[in-house]
C-alpha cells in the first residue's frame, strides 16, 4: 500500500511539472504526462490518478490539435471516472470531450457533454470550471441562435465570477455577453461590455484574448458606423493576432479591414488585404472566412476588372451555398439534441409535457426555416433578374461562361429556397379536410413533367381503386404524390426499351395505400438509410437540391403515416405510403 501511495505522488509531481511547463512547450508537457500514465499502469487497481492522467494528456493533445486522440482519450478518462464514481474525472472528461467537439464544429455532439460537465463542477463545488462550463454552454446556444438559453449561461456564469471575484473569468464572460448583445443588435450595451473587457484584459496582460477583444470592438464600431475607430480597432486586433500566429484571427480581421478599406474608395489597399487574406484562409481551409472575402473581392473588381470580378462572384456563391447548407443542418441538429435532452429530463408522468416541448422546438425551427426562406426570396430573385440582363447584353464570351456558373447557382439557391417554404407549409397551413379526388392529383402530378427529357418515353399507368372515398389535407396528399412521382420520371432509365411508371392507391382495412413503382435506376443499398435526410443526394447525376424525400417524409408524418421502399440498381424502385384512416376522413 505504501509503494502505491508512493507512486501515486510521483505521478502526481509529474502532472503538476507537465502542467506548469505547457504554457511554453506542448510537446514537453506530452512527454512528461505520458510518463506519469505510463507509471499509472503499474497500480493494478484503478483510482483517481488514472483518470487524472488521462484527462490531462487529452487536454494537451487538443491544444496539439491532435483531436482523435485527445477524444480517445477523455472517452477513457470517462469510463474510469464512472467505474469509481470520481466526479472530478466526469467533469474533467466531460469538458474535454465538448470543447474537442466545439473546436471541430460539431456543435451539437457538444452539447451534452458541455450540459454533463456544467452539473458535475457544480456538484463538487469546483467554481472555475463550472463557470467555464457555462460560458462553453453558452456558446454552444449562441450557435443554435438559441440566445435566450445562451443569455442565461452567460449571466449565471458572470455572477458566479463576480461571487469569487476572478477577473479572468470576468473578462471572458465580458467578451462572450458583448458578441451576443451585438449579435441581438443592441449595439450600446455590446460597446459598454466590450470596453470593460478591454480594460481588463490590458490590466491583465492576457496579449493573446485582447486580439479577440479588439477585433469584436472592431465590429461594435463597425455596426454602430464609426469606420475610422473600428478600422483602429482591426488594425490592433491583426497585429496581436499576427505576432501570436492566430491565423483564423487574422483572416478574420483582413476581411473586415479590407470591408472598411473598400467603403473608404481604397481599392487597392483592400484588393491587396483581401487576397493575402484569400490565401492563408485557402491553406486553413477557413471556408467561412473564405466566401467573405471572395464577396468583397468581387465588389472591388467590378468596376475595373469584369473577368476577375466574375472568377470571385463564382467562388462566392459556391462557398455560400456550401456554408448555407451547413448552417441549416447545424441550426437542425442542434434542435434535435436540446429537444431530446430536454425530453430525458422529464419523468414518464408528464409525457404530454414532453411533447408540448418537442412541439415547441419543432415550431420555432420551422418559424426560423420561414423567417430565413421569405427573407432569401427578394435578393434571390433581384439576382435572377441580374442573370437576366446579363444574358441578353453582356456579349465576350469568357463573361457570358462565368454568368452561366453564376445562373446555376443561384437558380439552385432559389429551389432550396423554395422547397425550405414547402417544409415550413407542411406545419403552417391549417388543417381543412376535403374529399380527393387521386385520379385528378395523379393525373396533374404526371403532366406537370413533361417538359422533363425522355419524358415522352416513360409509359404511365394509374391503377386507383374504384369508389375510393377519402377525406384529407388536399395539399399534403398532393405533395407526397408529386414527390414520388417527380422522383420516379426524373431517375429513368432511358437505356430500357420501356421506361414506366406505375402509380396505384388503394384501401385495406383503416389504411389508404399510396404505392409508386418504376423500373428506372434504382438506388444503391449504401444509400438506402439515408435518402430522407435533408439535403441528401444518392446520386451526383441528379438536378435537384436534396429535399425531395426530406418533404416526403415530413408530409407523411404531418398525416401519421409511414413510408418504406424497396430498390435495386438498374432494376427500379417501389415506394409504399401507408395512411391510417381517421373517423374524421372517412365520414
Amino acid at each position: 500500500m505504501k509503494i502505491a501511495d508512493n507512486l501515486i505522488g510521483e505521478i502526481q509531481d509529474l502532472l503538476a511539472e507537465a502542467y506548469k511547463i505547457s504554457k511554453e512547450s506542448i510537446p514537453s508537457a506530452i512527454s512528461l504526462t505520458e510518463k506519469a500514465l505510463f507509471k499509472s499502469q503499474k497500480i493494478k487497481r484503478k483510482n483517481a490518478i488514472h483518470a487524472d492522467a488521462l484527462n490531462q494528456l487529452s487536454l494537451l493533445q487538443r491544444k496539439n490539435k491532435e483531436y482523435a486522440t485527445a477524444k480517445s482519450l477523455a472517452e477513457r478518462a470517462q469510463l474510469i471516472s464512472k467505474k469509481i464514481n470520481y466526479e472530478r474525472g466526469k467533469g474533467d472528461a466531460s469538458y474535454n470531450t465538448a470543447v474537442i467537439l466545439t473546436e471541430l464544429e460539431k456543435y451539437s455532439e457538444a452539447l451534452p457533454f458541455a450540459t454533463d460537465a456544467v452539473h458535475y463542477y457544480e456538484k463538487i463545488e469546483d467554481y472555475k470550471f463550472h463557470t467555464k462550463s457555462l460560458c462553453l454552454l453558452g456558446n454552444l446556444y449562441e450557435g443554435f441562435h438559441d440566445f435566450k438559453n445562451a443569455f442565461l449561461a452567460y449571466n449565471e456564469g458572470l455572477k458566479e465570477a463576480e461571487t469569487h471575484q476572478n477577473k479572468n473569468l470576468i473578462s471572458d464572460i465580458y467578451l462572450s455577453l458583448a458578441g451576443i448583445n451585438l449579435k441581438t443588435n443592441k449595439v450600446s450595451k455590446a460597446s459598454q461590455l466590450i470596453d470593460k473587457c478591454i480594460k481588463l484584459k490590458e490590466e491583465l496582460k492576457q496579449q493573446e484574448k485582447l486580439a479577440s477583444a479588439y477585433y469584436l470592438a472592431g465590429k461594435i464600431k463597425s455596426k454602430a458606423g464609426k469606420l475610422e475607430k473600428a478600422g483602429n480597432s482591426f488594425t490592433i486586433a491583426l497585429s496581436q493576432f499576427k505576432e501570436y500566429n492566430m491565423q483564423s484571427g487574422m483572416v478574420d480581421s483582413m476581411e473586415k479591414l479590407g470591408g472598411i478599406y473598400f467603403k473608404e474608395g481604397k481599392i487597392k489597399e483592400a484588393i491587396d488585404l483581401l487576397e493575402e487574406a484569400v490565401q492563408i484562409a485557402e491553406k486553413r481551409s477557413l471556408r467561412n472566412s473564405l466566401f467573405k472575402c471572395h464577396h468583397l473581392l468581387f465588389q472591388c473588381f467590378k468596376p475595373v476588372n469584369t473577368s476577375k470580378a466574375l472568377f470571385h462572384l463564382e467562388e462566392y456563391v459556391k462557398l455560400r451555398e456550401e456554408e448555407n447548407h451547413k448552417y441549416i443542418k447545424n441550426i437542425v441538429d442542434g434542435y434535435e439534441v436540446i429537444s431530446q435532452m430536454e425530453d430525458l429530463e422529464k419523468d414518464a408522468e408528464i409525457e404530454q409535457e414532453k411533447a408540448s416541448i418537442i412541439e415547441k422546438k419543432n415550431t420555432e425551427l420551422d418559424s426560423f426555416f420561414y423567417r430565413v426562406s421569405h427573407d432569401l426570396k427578394g435578393p434571390i430573385a433581384s439576382l435572377l433578374g441580374l442573370s437576366d440582363l446579363v444574358d441578353k447584353d453582356i456579349k465576350d464570351p469568357d463573361a457570358r461562361h462565368f454568368f452561366k456558373m453564376y445562373d446555376h447557382q443561384i437558380r439552385r439557391l432559389n429551389m432550396i429556397v423554395m422547397e425550405l417554404i414547402n417544409i415550413t407549409e407542411l406545419n403552417y397551413r391549417d388543417i381543412k379536410l376535403t374529399p380527393i379526388n387521386f385520379y385528378e392529383i395523379v393525373d396533374n402530378c404526371i403532366s406537370a413533367y413533361a417538359y422533363l427529357p425522355n419524358y415522352s418515353k416513360i409509359s404511365f399507368t394509374i391503377d386507383i381503386e374504384s369508389n375510393l372515398y377519402f377525406r384529407s389535407e388536399w395539399y399534403i396528399i398532393n405533395t407526397i404524390l408529386q414527390n414520388l412521382i417527380e422522383n420516379s420520371v426524373k431517375y429513368i432509365d432511358i437505356n430500357k426499351n420501356q421506361p414506366k411508371v406505375d402509380v396505384v392507391i388503394y384501401k385495406r382495412k383503416d389504411h389508404i395505400f399510396l404505392k409508386v413503382i418504376d423500373n428506372g435506376k434504382g438506388i444503391e443499398p449504401e444509400h438506402h438509410n439515408k435518402i430522407f435526410g435533408m439535403f441528401y443526394r444518392a446520386s451526383e447525376e441528379g438536378t435537384g437540391t436534396g429535399l425531395g424525400l426530406f418533404i416526403l417524409k415530413r408530409a407523411i408524418e404531418r398525416l401519421k403515416g409511414d413510408v418504406t421502399f424497396e430498390s435495386q440498381p438498374n432494376v427500379g424502385s417501389t415506394f409504399i405510403v401507408k395512411i391510417p384512416i381517421t373517423k374524421e376522413e372517412s365520414s
